[in-house]
């Protein structure tokens, strides 16, 4: 239903806007990768088991990317308003203001004392936690277009080919703008979108949103989806791997960045639940209740090719 592409950029969060759109650095901005919400992560902390674990705002990479998956998670893709530079970096470093204080569970602004003005905070997450809060930030072509920055475009930042049976609908596919705020609290995750947008309500506006959930229980295991399949078995999990298949390589500003594509998928779901469970399994190639592959007993055992149908998911 929709081709979404944006930048990630991984850095300190302390240069986040900093620099953006100015200058030999390029963009500051990231995103997180839909794989963090859905990934199976092999996390050794028993906080991060627990759900009671600090994520910061400021590190090497951007949490929400590598992060331990949460419970909740919302997303908004926003139309920016405005090709002044200026404003945009200003925009930014307010947003890295908001977004260091809402992962601590902190007011973005402190009331003003007169009280015949709008609160600063919109104050629906008061006396909550965090809620392993993790907020992330992405940009796409058309933002560096807007901004003149085109000579910034990394050669791998292209649009997807098309794929089989899609249907693009207009409202879900561009934008300039991506934020993704995950946590365990579906209200905490509200309260930072709903604040980021109405600090930059005059210069970008909300082109669509969505709203998730994953069921989480013991955080070691593979969650699975509404089709009641383990999601994100092959997905990597460790340093070492997210070295190599998810942060960039590449001698430019994009160094230790990431790139997001974004579908929105239908499921099928009355259709789902008249089918039979082997062609249930047949369709993702794995066994319903265990995830192992065909042939095999273990979730994570190596998938032999040789006794998937040809048109299974795992294939």
């Amino acid at each position: 239903m929709t081709d979404e592409k944006f930048l990630n950029r991984k850095m300190d969060r302390r240069e986040f806007l900093k620099k953006a759109g100015i200058g030999g650095a390029g963009l500051a901005l990231g995103l997180s990768g839909a794989s963090a919400f859905f990934a199976n992560q092999d996390s050794s902390s028993k906080k991060a088991y627990d759900g009671d674990e600090d994520i910061t705002f400021y590190g090497k990479h951007q949490a929400g990317i590598t992060t331990p998956m949460q419970k909740a998670c919302y997303l908004v893709v926003l139309d920016l308003h405005t090709t002044d530079k200026k404003e945009v970096i200003q925009l930014f470093k307010d947003w890295t203001d908001y977004s260091s204080k809402l992962v601590e569970g902190q007011l973005v602004q402190k009331n003003s004392a007169n009280g015949f003005l709008p609160p600063k905070d919109t104050g629906e997450t008061v006396g909550l936690n965090p809620y392993r809060l993790s907020l992330t930030f992405g940009v796409s072509a058309s933002f560096l277009k807007k901004l003149g920055l085109e000579s910034k475009r990394p050669k791998l930042f292209r649009d997807l080919p098309p794929f089989p049976k899609e249907q693009l609908q207009d409202k879900y596919t561009g934008g300039d703008i991506v934020i993704q705020a995950c946590a365990d609290d579906e209200q905490v995750a509200f309260h930072a979108i709903r604040n980021l947008i109405r600090k930059g309500r005059n210069k970008i506006t909300m082109k669509w949103s969505k709203s998730g959930f994953a069921a989480i229980g013991d955080r070691k295991e593979t969650p699975r989806n509404l089709f009641g399949f383990k999601d994100g078995t092959a997905n990597v999990t460790t340093e070492k791997e997210f070295d190599k298949v998810v942060w960039t390589d590449s001698k430019d500003w994009m160094k230790g960045g990431s790139y997001m594509a974004l579908r929105l998928v239908q499921m099928h779901l009355e259709t789902w639940d008249r089918t039979n469970l082997q062609e249930q399994e047949n369709t993702f190639g794995r066994y319903k209740e265990s995830g192992a592959p065909f042939g095999k007993k273990d979730e994570f055992d190596e998938v032999d090719l040789s006794k998937l149908p040809v048109d299974s998911h795992v294939r």
